[in-house]
């Protein structure tokens, strides 16, 4: 199908001119090789927010030759890029995603990447209608250090008016329909402003007679007429072979896959991991742990990658240490209890028993008993977490967990509880490390030890940590990575936006 427009004049598009803002870096690479290709493709989706997806803030709706298609996947593999996998009630024939890395800037370019722009419902778009040769002009939007072809104003409203034929609803007058939201404001924006509010004719040509679809502003909204809507309709499913049934079975369809989405993203916000939602990478999800002392900024990291791939990807994140952070209500109830009575517990429960009182003796036993019950709930919980990240990861997620439990070194930086002279339950304690020995093999896709200075720890968390403390936890993960040689290391001294970007580029090369 071939799309006209008639009845307007179009002026040169002010904005192609304007100061351009810097694009990322991969994606002025990126383009630029598709262009030296000679790759034919073009942005015909949203031309106006262009700018604002080669930064990075949104994606771009890329429609390819299908006879160009292998060498674009190729181009892409070669810049780095991942293909993802959409939840099944976004699957559509002749799309998918792909993400360009920009390793200089910690950031990643989304496209959404047609063969043929599909019509029909968001969640059943069932029939391929335009092409990349459907296209009669294509113009070239220069951005800083490269430029990128866009669909023509004509042709983009033809395409839109297309897509509405089949998704628009809104406000009946007669045989007029107005158009509401994004449908209304884009087709406002390519519309030469030339003050007339008369119906214009927006010609869809195919092979049978020509299709005029009629549209007027009035009063600042935009009106098209539902006669030529439904012939739109008509001419698009008589193209593609539509059953006579068509016009009851896509709704029936449409529902369905709609409300298969909206019942997953519902569980997944009640609860984070059990079900993919979104997308996940297609070569799969992955575990990612941050490992490093007080004041390296762990947290602050997985908090950073957590929001950059949550954008587009199923993620999770979990913490897997023993004090505030999220968890089974009953551990962080017990340490709330210990914390506000820290002095009291350590004079009677806490002390080593010696041999003048009996009472001193028993106390330290009961509190043996209680330090033991402590580390087999925390033991437990982690254990029910790591076991839960693979799962996850398993499924397609990208999980990243804040610290990671160690079998090394008991008593610090994630490991089991300090034993005590006088052990009140052995077993307890054979239960606690015997967890440990089932968690240390399960191990991170991407594990990563932060390391710096003891005056960085102290210039970010003052007093958190002593300088003997500070040496036994750097000490403890020397001996970590000599057990597990692939796991990565990161200098934390450097600036919050270095650090990212060093684990950006490993979580990406392991995707």
């Amino acid at each position: 199908m071939v799309v006209s427009i008639a009845g307007f004049v179009w002026p040169a598009m002010e904005y192609r001119s304007q100061a351009l803002p810097p694009a990322l870096a991969s994606a002025v690479s990126f383009f630029t090789r598709l262009n030296e290709a000679g790759v034919r493709y073009g942005v015909f989706k949203s031309t106006r927010n262009t700018l604002m997806g080669l930064d990075g803030g949104q994606d771009l709706d890329i429609l390819v030759a299908r006879e160009d298609y292998h060498r674009f996947c190729t181009i892409a593999s070669e810049c780095g890029s991942i293909r993802s996998v959409n939840h099944w009630s976004l699957v559509s024939p002749g799309r998918e995603d792909w993400f360009v890395p920009d390793f200089e800037r910690a950031r990643y370019l989304h496209l959404d990447v047609h063969t043929s722009v599909r019509l029909g419902g968001k969640f059943n778009k069932r029939y391929p209608c335009f092409t990349y040769g459907n296209v009669r002009q294509w113009d070239i939007m220069a951005f800083a250090g490269g430029s990128i072809p866009i669909v023509s104003p004509q042709d983009e409203v033809g395409i839109l008016l297309s897509r509405a034929a089949f998704r628009s609803s809104g406000k009946v007058a007669g045989s007029w329909q107005r158009l509401t939201r994004d449908w209304a404001q884009e087709i406002s924006e390519l519309l030469p402003a030339d003050g007339k509010t008369g119906p214009k004719a927006i010609r869809q040509q195919s092979s049978g007679p020509e299709l005029c679809c009629r549209i007027k502003k009035q009063n600042g909204d935009i009106w098209v007429h539902r006669g030529d809507l439904a012939d739109i309709r008509r001419i698009v499913k008589m193209h593609c072979g539509a059953s006579n049934l068509s016009a009851f079975v896509d709704p029936v369809e449409n529902g369905i896959r709609h409300w298969s989405y909206a019942a997953a993203r519902i569980i997944a916000r009640l609860f984070p991991g059990a079900i993919m939602d979104r997308r996940r990478p297609a070569s799969g999800g992955l575990i990612v742990a941050v490992v490093a002392p007080d004041g390296m900024g762990k947290t602050t990291q997985v908090d950073r990658m957590y929001r950059l791939f949550s954008w587009k990807f199923c993620c999770v994140k979990l913490y897997l240490g023993s004090g505030d952070g999220e968890g089974w209500w009953l551990r962080r109830l017990a340490r709330t209890l210990y914390i506000g009575r820290r002095s009291k517990i350590k004079d009677i429960f806490l002390k080593e028993p010696g041999t003048e009182r009996r009472s001193s003796a028993l106390a330290s036993l009961s509190g043996s008993f209680l330090l033991s019950l402590w580390g087999v709930l925390v033991a437990l919980e982690r254990h029910s977490r790591v076991r839960a990240a693979r799962r996850m990861a398993d499924r397609g997620f990208l999980v990243f967990c804040d610290r990671w439990p160690q079998s090394v070194q008991p008593g610090f930086m994630d490991g089991p509880t300090q034993q005590r002279k006088t052990e009140s339950s052995r077993l307890l304690r054979r239960w606690e490390l015997s967890l440990y020995e089932r968690m240390s093999r399960i191990q991170p896709d991407v594990s990563v030890h932060l390391v710096g200075d003891y005056a960085v720890s102290q210039r970010r968390k003052p007093g958190e940590l002593s300088h003997e403390g500070f040496d036994k936890r750097i000490t403890l993960m020397e001996e970590i990575r000599i057990k597990e040689p692939r796991t990565h290391l990161i200098d934390a001294a450097g600036d919050v936006d270095q650090v990212s970007r060093s684990l950006f580029g490993l979580i990406w090369n392991t995707l």
